[in-house]
């Protein structure tokens, strides 16, 4: 008699985790074509990428390069932007240029920095840069890992949004691309603050994505499992045979062929297979299955 509720709830589940993303990319790959509109046409001249020499970050530079955009690219090492920007802009034969600030440093840095971004017409803004501190229980993090934590994690990625929002309205045209990481969309035991940190990232961007409709201006946020990272390193050896470890070129390539299709996505779909299997896990069970592949990563490192 009630079998019309569990189809209901079904067809619910099945949409809020995999079918509403899967529908945008699909109708973003048709409209992107049938029109051919070039990111650079459709946002702006200039792609801003934060944490942009090593990783998920570089690679994203890279390909948004490719794709013909200029590049600026901000990071805390000087020596590895000078090398990053002209390797970007002799391998594709775009402009490039770059910012050394480190985000540890708090609310202090952004009047400066909004100063040297105001003359360029920011069309893509990817806010990467992250900190993921040891693998531990957090009594065992210390305060400075957890300041740097919130002002790389979350400070970093709210301000800089705010910074580039009102001239992306003015213009009407501009998309945020924030990286979050499958770790925000469950708790995770272990990486406690670094899961609620990105849990802040998906639902900031989700709630900012509803209030800039209508406005030319969109938001985007990217959640992927694990990447061969630096960040990644202290847990890769801990790591089972089900969990899908993907390199940063193969994220960044289909993350950057996702801009401008889907609000939400994990980046590939390999990861998307995996978040929607881990989704159908309890939520108590989940966080006993993590704590338990965690806690493996961190025992490795003793």
């Amino acid at each position: 008699m009630f079998w019309w509720i569990g189809v209901y709830v079904a067809l619910v589940w099945a949409y809020n985790n995999f079918l509403e993303s899967l529908l945008s990319l699909l109708w973003g790959t048709i409209r992107s074509y049938a029109i051919w509109e070039r990111l650079s046409i459709r946002y702006g001249a200039w792609a801003v990428v934060t944490g942009a020499t090593d990783g998920i970050g570089k690679c994203y530079a890279e390909e948004l390069a490719r794709k013909g955009l200029k590049v600026m690219l901000i990071s805390r090492s000087e020596s590895k932007l000078i090398k990053v920007a002209d390797e970007i802009s002799q391998k594709y034969g775009v402009e490039t240029r770059w910012i050394a600030v480190d985000f540890s440093d708090g609310p202090r840095i952004y009047d400066d920095l909004r100063e040297k971004l105001a003359s360029i017409d920011i069309g893509i803004l990817v806010n990467n840069v992250g900190y993921l501190p040891e693998l531990t229980p957090l009594v065992h993090n210390s305060e400075s890992d957890l300041l740097t934590l919130i002002n790389l994690n979350i400070v970093a990625t709210t301000m800089l949004t705010r910074m580039v929002l009102p001239g992306m309205k003015r213009r009407g045209r501009g998309i945020v691309v924030n990286m979050a990481s499958s770790a925000g969309l469950f708790p995770i035991p272990y990486m406690t603050a670094y899961s609620a940190s990105k849990s802040f990232v998906i639902s900031f961007s989700q709630g900012l994505s509803q209030e800039l409709r209508g406005s030319g201006v969109e938001c985007q946020v990217v959640s992927p499992s694990i990447v061969r990272t630096n960040m990644a390193d202290q847990y890769k050896e801990g790591i089972p045979w089900y969990v899908v470890v993907l390199g940063p070129e193969q994220l960044a390539k289909f993350g950057v062929f996702t801009i401008g299709k889907t609000k939400h996505t994990c980046g590939h779909w390999l990861h998307c297979l995996q978040v929607i299997w881990w989704s159908l896990l309890p939520v108590t069970l989940a966080l006993r299955v993590a704590g338990g592949l965690f806690v493996r990563g961190a025992d490795k490192k003793k």
